[in-house]
Formats: structure tokens, C-alpha cells, sequence
């Protein structure tokens, strides 16, 4: 077990290998329960949201989901990145990291702005949020909902599940469409545990971790954090400057400026694992620093996140400083091109 976020959470269950394996040949579940629910809704709620976070929620449909990040106002630091779903015209459900940071932005904004009415309402206790993911997490998903199964990336829809009301959302963890089940206690338990029943591997951090690092999905609290902009992270598909957004004037400042480093993929020339902290040199040149690493089953390769100057483009040699001496490695494409990367 290990503590993460205030959650003690299993690193493994059969192992991170065997974890590993079923996610890519079959399918896997974990309890994604730390990420928060809020309940947004109301005739305002569209405007509020806009108002709050970096991308053009106007374009996110009903039954559609959208990725975005909550800015400081000051310096457009990263508070937050989450999901938000919209299940309907008027409601909206967001999973953040941290949920007491937007709940106060949140309600700040409701205080100070004349939106019309809304109501926001941490749900976070009173579900369950299970994962449901891997190469067959949409046969799984058809034995338990047949029209859930065949949803798109990035939807999301109320239905049935196990006799109970539940939302169902569609993401692409891994490079692989999954679901996420939002779920009251009783059905989550009956859920969990048909789906190990039939052959779904429980899964812990550890696998998810090496999963997250092979396709490039950076994690709150190692890659993104208030002093980080989603400039220097390569995520800017999820910023819409035609919106008036927390944070916008100072994210705009930031991109006039130009990034002084960007988030790199590094693979490793050895099974070594890069540690977060680790510098990374151009020759005797201190170019970066990684924030998180990992072994890769797939390359048997230790890979990592690290944060490089931006002349370092995908295809530079680089050195890792490690407790046993520099380790050679290679700059890469984010997600990482497998075959590229033998």
C-alpha cells in the first residue's frame, strides 16, 4: 500500500507485471475514487464553468466530455486539471484531483459574478468511481450494459447498471477507450465485484503509473502543479484564448515570454529507472530535471517525464544523473512511438 493525495491505495494486487499485461491483453479495474465528483447545475452552470476553467466548454455537447485546467489568476499556474462531463443542458459533472481548490473557485466566482443561478455540490462521498479499462474493457462492458459498450471516446450517459442509476463515461487511458462508472456504494460493490467474477484483473498505482508514463499523460503533483503552466506541458489543445478565463492575462504573458522548458519523454539506454529530482545533461550541461519514472515491460527500458529546455527536441541524446553515475538516454515522441523507440 502506498499514500497518495491522502488515499492509502494498493500499489499492486497480482503484481505490477501480470497488471500490466492484462491491461494490454484483456482488462483491468481500480477504485478511482480519489479524484473528486462536483455536481454543477442550473441555468447558470454553462457560464460559470466557461468563466472558470481553459477550454471552450461551448463546444462540449451534451453526452460529450472535455479535458481542462483551472489557472491561477496570477501567474497561470496549474491548480487543477480535470475532466468535466456534460450529461445534460444544464448539468455538469467535473472529477478533479483536488477538489477543494475548484470548489472554492467555484464558489468564489458564483459569489462575485452576475451568472444567473447555479448550485454546486461536492458528491464526492456519496459515489464511488470505478475504472473500468484495457484491450477488453469493451466486452466486459457489453455483458454488463450492452449500450455502453459501443460509446465513443470522451461520452458520457446516465443508464442502469446493476439495478442502480449510474454515469458512465468513455476516456482514453492508455491509448485505449476505457470507462469510468459513476456509482452509489451498494452498486459500485455488486459491479466490482461481477466484473472480477468474469476475469477482470484488480489493478494497483503501480501499474497505472507505468500505463500513464508509456502514453504520455502527465499527473498532477509530479508533472503539473502551481508552478507550471499547461504552456510547458504540451497541452495547449486544452486552453482556448477566445475565452475569458481564470488566468487568461497571465497565460497570455507567459506565451508572449516564450517557455523556458517544456515536458520531455525520456527513454533510458538501460533497464535503469530515472527518479524524480534526477538532472538531465546535454554533455556536462544541466539542461533539465525528470518528475517521474518508471520501468517500461514493453522496452525493458527504464522511461520518464522530465522537464528539458525547449531546443532539446524528440531524437537528443542525453544524460540522466543517477545514485550509480549518468545513464545515457534518448529525448523521445510523447506518447511514445514503441517501434521508433527499440
Amino acid at each position: 500500500m502506498t499514500e497518495t493525495d491522502g488515499w492509502i491505495m494498493p500499489l499492486e494486487f497480482s503484481g505490477v507485471f501480470r497488471e500490466y499485461q492484462a491491461h494490454r491483453r484483456s482488462s483491468v479495474i481500480w477504485d478511482a475514487s480519489n479524484l473528486g465528483s462536483i455536481r454543477v447545475s442550473g441555468p447558470g452552470a454553462l457560464d460559470l464553468l466557461q468563466t472558470a476553467f481553459t477550454n471552450d466548454l461551448r463546444r462540449c455537447e451534451v453526452g460529450r466530455s472535455q479535458y481542462t485546467f483551472l489557472l491561477s489568476e496570477v501567474d497561470a499556474g496549474i491548480i487543477d486539471d480535470l475532466m468535466i462531463w456534460r450529461v445534460d443542458t444544464e448539468l455538469f459533472y467535473l472529477t478533479p484531483n483536488r477538489p477543494e481548490p475548484v470548489l472554492r473557485a467555484l464558489r468564489q466566482l458564483r459569489k462575485h459574478d452576475r451568472h444567473p443561478p447555479c448550485d454546486i455540490e461536492d458528491v464526492s462521498s456519496d459515489r464511488v468511481l470505478l475504472a473500468l479499462q484495457g484491450a477488453q474493457a469493451r466486452e466486459r462492458m457489453a455483458e454488463l450494459a450492452p449500450p455502453a459498450a459501443t460509446m465513443p471516446a470522451l461520452r458520457v450517459r446516465r443508464m442502469t447498471l446493476a439495478g442502480g442509476d449510474a454515469l458512465v463515461a468513455t476516456t482514453r487511458f492508455g491509448g485505449q477507450v476505457g470507462f469510468e462508472l459513476h456509482l452509489t456504494p451498494p452498486v459500485a460493490r455488486t459491479v466490482y465485484r461481477t466484473l472480477v467474477a468474469r476475469g477482470v484483473a484488480p489493478a494497483g498505482l503501480g501499474m497505472r503509473e507505468t500505463h500513464r508514463l508509456e502514453s504520455g499523460i502527465p499527473r498532477y503533483g509530479f508533472e503539473l502543479s502551481t508552478a507550471v503552466t499547461p504552456l510547458e506541458t504540451g497541452s495547449s489543445q486544452a486552453v482556448s484564448f477566445g475565452t475569458d478565463f481564470l488566468g487568461r492575462s497571465a497565460l497570455l504573458a507567459r506565451r508572449e515570454r516564450g517557455a523556458q522548458r517544456l515536458l520531455r519523454t525520456i527513454v533510458m539506454r538501460t533497464r535503469q529507472v530515472p527518479t524524480a529530482g534526477s538532472d538531465v545533461l546535454a554533455g556536462d550541461e544541466r539542461i533539465g530535471q525528470v518528475t517521474s519514472g518508471n520501468f517500461s515491460p514493453r522496452l525493458h527500458r527504464g522511461i520518464g517525464f522530465a522537464f528539458v529546455r525547449p531546443e532539446e527536441p524528440p531524437g537528443s541524446e542525453v544524460t540522466v544523473r543517477t545514485q550509480r553515475g549518468g545513464v545515457a538516454a534518448e529525448i523521445v515522441a510523447t506518447p511514445i512511438e514503441f517501434e521508433a523507440a527499440r
